[in-house]
Parts: C-alpha cells; sequence; structure tokens
C-alpha cells in the first residue's frame, strides 16, 4: 500500500465505523505507521523503580526497535537504540548496573549518558563526539518512565502538570514492582486497543471485572440515557463526598494535546459495592499507597491515547503497556505497583494480579478471534454502537492524525 492508495483508503472511511481490512492486517502499512505515526506517539517503558540509581540500565522493546533506557552518572534518565553506531551490532541483551555499556562485537563503551568513551584502533579522521549512541525521547513524570521514537518531550509538559499530583499523592515515584506479566496478543494493534477502548463487550466476556467493578461498569458497558447519566452523577457525588479521601488531589481533568494524535484524561471513580480495592472480595491486599489516609473505594487513572493506561487503587497501581511489534503481533504487559516501603508478606501477589491478570486472557481469546474474522475475505467495515463511543473517537483520531502525515509526506 502506496501513500496515495493509503490516503484513497482513509478517504473512504466512514466516521464511526470500523476500518477497512488492510488497516488490521497489511505489512506494507504496518511497517508505514512504524515509520511514521506509531514513532509520533507517546508509551510506558518502565517504572522509575527500574533505574532509580546511577548506573542502572534496563532493555526494553519499542516498535521492533530494542531500546536501552539507564540513569547516567548525574542521575539523568536517557534512552538510547540498541544498537552500536560502530557495525550495528545489539549491545546490551538484558537490564544490568554499571559504568559502561560495552559492545560485545570489538567492545566499544559507551557512558551511560550514550556517549562514546573508547573503541581501539579508530582512524584519525573519525570524529568522536559524533560516534555516540543514538537517542530517542524520554521523560519521566510522576514514578512512570515514557518513551517515544520522535515526539518532542516538550509535548508531555500539561499533562505532567496535570498528573504528577495524583501519581505523588499515590507515592508512585517511591514505589516498587510487585509483578509483571506478558500476554502476546495475535492480532494489530488496533485492535487491541479498540477492545481495550470499550465495554460492550464486559457484560458477555468479563464477569470478574463486571462483579469487581460494578459501578464502572454499569456506567461504562449500557447505553447512556438522561437516567443512566443521573445516576452515575449522583453515584460519583456521593462518593466524592461521603467516602472519597479528603486531602486526594482534585481530579477529573480532561487536556486536548495535539488533538489529532492524542487525548489524555485523568479522573476518578468509585468501585461500588462497598469495594475497598479491586480484589475478588474487595479486601485489601497490600498497605495503602503513599500519603493515602484511608481505603476509600475509589480508583484513579491515567490515559493518554491510545497507548498509556495506568490505573491506581488504594493499595495497588496497574501499569497497561501495548507495544505493536507485528502487523499482527502486539505485546500486551501489565505491571503490578505497591507502596516502596510494603514488606513483601504484606502484598498478597495472587490476589493482587487476579482481575488483570483472567480479563487480559480473555481479551486475547476475543482479540484473536477478531483478528481471525478481518482476515476472511468476507469482512466489511462496520458500525460501532453507541456505547463504543470511545473506541470510535480513537479511531477518528487515528485516520485524522495519519491522513496529516500523508498529506505531509506527499508534499
Amino acid at each position: 500500500m502506496n501513500t496515495c492508495e493509503l490516503r484513497d483508503a482513509i478517504a473512504r472511511q466512514q466516521i464511526g465505523w470500523t476500518l477497512e481490512a488492510p488497516f488490521y492486517t497489511s505489512s506494507a502499512l504496518f511497517e508505514y505507521e512504524r515509520r511514521t505515526w506509531l514513532a509520533d506517539q507517546w508509551f510506558i517503558l518502565g517504572h522509575v523503580s527500574e533505574v532509580r540509581e546511577p548506573g542502572a540500565y534496563i532493555v526494553r522493546d519499542l516498535l521492533g526497535e530494542s531500546i536501552i533506557v539507564s540513569r547516567d552518572e548525574e542521575g539523568t534518565l536517557r534512552a538510547f537504540y540498541n544498537v552500536c553506531p560502530h557495525r550495528g551490532s545489539r549491545i546490551c541483551e538484558k537490564d544490568g548496573h554499571g559504568g559502561n555499556l560495552v559492545c560485545p562485537y570489538h567492545a566499544w563503551t559507551f557512558r551511560l549518558n550514550g556517549s562514546l568513551r573508547s573503541a581501539s584502533a579508530l582512524p584519525e579522521t573519525a570524529e568522536v563526539g559524533k560516534l555516540g549512541l543514538r537517542g530517542i525521547s524520554v521523560r519521566e513524570i510522576g514514578g512512570l518512565i515514557f518513551g517515544s521514537l520522535n515526539a518532542a518531550p516538550a509535548q508531555l509538559d500539561a499533562m505532567r502538570k496535570a498528573a504528577e499530583p495524583t501519581l505523588n499523592y499515590h507515592g508512585i515515584p517511591e514505589a516498587r514492582v510487585a509483578a509483571r506479566r506478558s500476554y502476546p496478543t495475535c492480532a494489530n494493534w488496533k485492535l487491541v486497543m479498540e477492545n481495550f477502548f470499550e465495554c460492550y463487550h464486559c457484560y458477555p466476556n468479563h464477569p470478574e471485572v463486571c462483579s469487581v467493578l460494578e459501578a464502572l461498569v454499569d456506567n461504562q458497558a449500557r447505553k447512556q440515557t438522561p437516567e443512566s447519566t443521573a445516576q452515575w452523577l449522583d453515584c460519583m457525588g456521593r462518593w466524592l463526598r461521603e467516602e472519597a479521601d479528603p486531602h486526594a488531589p482534585a481530579l477529573e481533568v480532561i487536556e486536548q494535546q495535539r488533538a489529532q494524535f492524542y487525548n489524555f484524561l485523568i479522573g476518578c471513580a468509585p468501585i461500588g459495592k462497598g469495594f475497598k480495592t479491586a480484589s475478588r472480595d474487595g479486601l485489601p491486599i497490600a498497605p495503602l499507597m503513599g500519603k493515602m489516609t484511608k481505603f476509600d473505594g475509589g480508583l484513579r487513572s491515567l490515559v493518554l491515547e491510545p497507548f498509556v493506561h495506568f490505573t491506581c487503587h488504594n493499595d495497588h497501581a496497574v501499569m497497561f503497556q501495548f507495544n505493536p511489534t507485528a502487523p499482527e503481533l502486539t505485546d500486551v504487559i501489565i505491571t503490578w505497583i505497591v507502596d516502596g516501603a510494603a514488606a513483601e508478606s504484606d502484598v498478597d501477589i495472587e490476589r493482587m494480579v487476579w482481575l488483570w491478570d483472567v480479563t487480559t486472557k480473555q481479551d486475547q481469546v476475543l482479540i484473536e478471534r477478531n483478528a481471525a474474522g478481518v482476515r476472511s475475505l468476507s469482512y466489511r467495515s462496520g458500525p460501532y454502537s453507541l456505547i463504543e463511543s470511545w473506541t470510535s473517537q480513537m479511531v477518528a483520531r487515528y485516520l485524522k492524525g495519519f491522513s496529516n502525515l500523508c498529506q505531509i509526506e506527499q508534499t
């Protein structure tokens, strides 16, 4: 699919309808996305506890690229392609700690700020200052590490200002990783994100989520009416007045940032049913996080469309990562985070991971079944339901941003 064909395919799309099959299956389209639109998006690369001390580094995959995230000698967070500028060898294979990064091929040695420290037998004409590692954009916000292959770090300034009070109140910068699991899903990233952005499928497929997050699901999985909206606002109002931690930062902040690419949302909501946290029985599974003064039965969420989703419960936080790795392969990674002072014996790992582990495995089946259908010769675009408005809006923003990129490339 060349640029002209892609532009024509975008023009054919009906607002509020699913995409044509090539948007979900085409290798050429995915490679074009990877170099352009996807490279402009922001992703969560990790948690600050993984590179808290100078000398620490982690190796992560982003859009099929191996990335090194490091804390240099001066304490500055850095991120680089894991590619030696000598002959292109992979430098690091796993997380580590040390003063240097050493390429295993010819022992070129790099400082943790990416600059070349030493390389033997270089010609006199070689400009050492230009032989450092190639960097990518990275930002540390409230204990979360964000990365993008192309986007400018300043793009996240507005989100940082809005998000840091909530993240700091929950102690995310001082927290630690308690568990992490990966769910490789054989489907295009758009099918994965379309599923994640809607709860139309929740009642038929996610009994656990419907049971635990009752109030939230009831609001998101039914067609909105004036009566249901009033009921939800009443539920929110009572929770904020009677149960919510009175010292927690004010939420319900919605900001538009470069709207043709992404939206961000910071919000709060009650879990419902008198649950203290998102466990099977609603009972605590770890000590309170950060500055929380009580179990208030709520959750606070940070969303940076389309790939960043982070939820704070009173006693743990859940970090969702979505990494498109191939035309029909998306790695979904979930990390569970607890208070930094929480003892191992005070954290019930299995009860903590239960909800999103079982739900994501259910989603794997649903999404891969969806991907199989999209490959069929009989597949045609269909209308999103009124309950899938967030998914529909996400797809519309993707099309608008992608269309703008196609026009720029054509000129």
